[in-house]
């Protein structure tokens, strides 16, 4: 009987399922009256090899279906962190854009109150308790109050003035009218 079983032949990157006992041998049986010929043996021995190849294709293409599941897996949490990092990115653009809108008004008001307290040169060390500030309000709720008042009184003046300036001109009408 002619056994084929040459394990050691088996290329080092299959897995190791190829090695189990479920990898194909190949047994031939040939009566021990007919002699055995160099065409035989190596038609056994390709045989054997082929199956062999079969198998580790087999192994491989299993192999390259996890294998590519698995970088389909990697593309989606890649995928995925990069989206998470647009967003973080986003929102850091965003708080600074605000923060920047802050200061800017910030220093806007600073400006303002520089026009406003010309005579305190923008020393701001004068306000450092609330008294300060409320007495610094009271002056302009003050300036308010007097400016409302001289509102007022210019709109009494100029209707006063339009009621003149109306009465001065039915005058010369009427008078117009009786002089023709």
């Amino acid at each position: 009987m002619l056994r084929v079983d040459d394990r050691r032949a088996l290329p080092s990157l299959l897995t190791k399922s190829v090695l189990e006992p479920s990898a194909p041998e190949i047994r031939y049986g040939i009566s021990s009256s007919v002699p055995l010929i160099a065409r035989d043996s190596f038609v056994a021995e390709t045989a054997s090899k082929l199956e062999q190849l079969q198998a580790t294709v087999r192994l491989l293409s299993r192999d390259l279906g996890q294998l590519t599941g698995k970088v389909g897996e990697l593309k989606d949490v890649s995928d995925q962190e990069h989206r998470w990092h647009a967003y973080r990115q986003g929102e850091k653009r965003s708080k600074e854009a605000k923060l920047d809108e802050v200061l800017r008004s910030c220093r806007d008001l600073k400006a303002r109150l520089d026009k406003i307290e010309a005579r305190n040169g923008g020393n701001y060390h004068a306000y450092q308790s609330f008294e300060a500030v409320s007495r610094k309000l009271a002056e302009f709720e003050a300036f308010k109050a007097e400016t409302q008042r001289l509102e007022r009184s210019m709109t009494r003046r100029a209707w006063v003035f339009c009621g003149a300036l109306s009465l001065a001109v039915s005058i010369l009408a009427v008078s117009s009218i009786l002089s023709s």
